[in-house]
């Protein structure tokens, strides 16, 4: 999730806890969670370092669980020794409530956490949510809302209304997984593994030309900072990250990746791409070993690439099919550029 909804869910999760978890230190009880829920997304200072740096640190060891144990400490330590609460093993408490907060939600979007570091680099995730959800975030800003004066009964409320928030996206989420397994084996696809992404939703406006007052200028995306894409109608879609309504499926035959766009609630399919692994690519194989290519291999979930030779030169561009279908340019890119006579250069993109 975004850093904005990881503190206002901490803010929402410390208004939510028993007076018996805060004493006569209420303000300061706040503080920590709240500090706790935003406390492993430090590691995006990571991306000073350079992009392949930022992506084996980012959701790495921060985010795990042995990094919120000791973070925790060392939060209830410095709040002990500067502030006139003392109890070091609540103040450790309330931190660690905040980081698990953080970690499960970064745990519901599809870009992986590592929280078994140092011991394993697996990236894990449900894939049940966007990384940004309006929805969810609305649920957890109106909770707070009506929390206020002490009413934790109402943030508990909000707590169980973002639970059942995730547990009807773990639904359509099985749902999204089922037609794309059962399209690919309509369609004789051989599957090896299959898989649903959620995917940033777009809705679509109509265009004012249609209305006697605009003018073409009036209706101008530049202006608007819209979307650029249209539908047959004429209308803009425009991104709308609100609900998980829109998923990408993913299947694997062993030889290519195919992906689907799928509406779990309408019960339809659309089959939209279909690649060559990646990995599996001659141009790839010639430039395995190159630790930026190494690196994005094991980040991409379905990694796949474009390759243009002219004159002695080679042009691989990496690309990760997680993130198809989205408005605007792909996130993170990689380009490897081969020619005779010199190293490869690698060359990131976000």
């Amino acid at each position: 999730m975004d850093t904005v909804t990881h503190g206002l869910t901490g803010w929402l999760v410390a208004r939510a806890l028993p007076d018996s978890w805060k004493w006569e230190h209420p303000a300061t009880a706040t503080a920590v969670v709240t500090l706790g829920s935003v406390l492993p997304d430090a590691d995006n200072a990571a991306s000073l370092l350079g992009s392949e740096l930022y992506l084996r640190i980012h959701r790495g060891l921060s985010h795990s669980l042995l990094g919120i144990s000791v973070s925790s400490l060392v939060v209830a330590l410095l709040f002990a020794r500067f502030g006139r609460w003392k109890d070091v093993k609540r103040l450790y408490l309330l931190a660690l409530v905040g980081q698990v907060s953080h970690i499960v939600l970064d745990l519901l979007n599809a870009y992986g956490t590592q929280i078994l570091q140092p011991f394993s680099d697996a990236r894990l995730s449900l894939d049940l949510l966007f990384v940004v959800d309006l929805l969810f975030s609305g649920i957890v800003v109106a909770g707070i809302a009506m929390s206020r004066g002490g009413r934790a009964r109402r943030a508990r409320a909000a707590l169980v209304s973002l639970a059942v928030y995730v547990g009807i996206a773990a639904l359509l989420h099985g749902r999204a997984v089922d037609l794309v397994r059962d399209a690919a084996a309509r369609s004789g696809v051989r599957v090896v593994a299959v898989s649903a992404l959620p995917q940033l939703p777009s809705v679509t406006l109509p265009s004012i030309d249609r209305f006697g007052f605009a003018t073409p200028v009036a209706a101008s995306p530049a202006e608007w900072g819209l979307s650029r894409s249209r539908d047959a109608s004429g209308g803009r879609a425009v991104p709308l990250p609100a609900g998980p309504f829109a998923w990408n499926g993913f299947v694997d035959d062993g030889r290519t990746f195919l992906r689907a766009e799928v509406d779990p609630l309408a019960g339809t399919l659309a089959w939209k791409q279909r690649e060559l692994r990646g990995a599996d690519d001659p141009a790839v194989r010639a430039v395995r070993g190159l630790s930026d290519v190494e690196t994005y291999l094991w980040f991409a979930r379905y990694p796949v690439v474009h390759v243009i030779s002219d004159h002695g030169r080679t042009e691989v561009t990496f690309y990760d099919m997680r993130f198809s279908g989205m408005p605007g340019p792909r996130p993170f890119l990689l380009r490897v550029i081969e020619s005779s006579g010199a190293p490869p250069l690698a060359h990131w993109g976000f």
